[in-house]
């Protein structure tokens, strides 16, 4: 299964999330807690980095941004924009009567997606 096992990534940027979002709701992040998250910071990220909302500058202030997310740093690839975001791929189990991922790791996006040269090739028509 995929999740985000957030009570045992022992990272500081995990820890701050974690302890903001518990202190704001009152509950535990979920996966979409995070990728939420995540996916807004890229957005402040890019357009710091563009100056801009316009879509043409922050298309191109994404190309290789890199943002810190709990899950660890992530770049938008320069060729395709795509983020390489990864993971938590693991087993469930039972903690304490309660769901928990088991067994787990991290798989990076980088190491899963297409080459530079595949990503040309599959793109040739545009």
């Amino acid at each position: 299964m995929t999740g985000y096992p957030w009570y045992s990534i022992d990272t500081p940027a995990n820890k701050k999330f974690v302890d903001a979002y518990q202190a704001r709701y009152h509950d535990y992040p979920r996966l979409g807690s995070v990728v939420g998250y995540s996916a807004l910071m890229s957005l402040a990220a890019g357009i710091r980095k563009a100056g801009s909302v316009d879509s043409d500058k922050l298309a191109a202030a994404f190309k290789g941004l890199g943002v810190e997310t709990p899950f660890g740093p992530v770049t938008f690839r320069a060729q395709d924009n795509q983020s390489t975001m990864g993971a938590y791929v693991g087993v469930t189990g039972l903690k304490d009567g309660k769901g928990v991922m088991t067994s787990y790791r991290y798989i990076d996006g980088a190491s899963v997606q297409p080459s530079d040269a595949e990503v040309k090739k599959l793109r040739a028509a545009e």
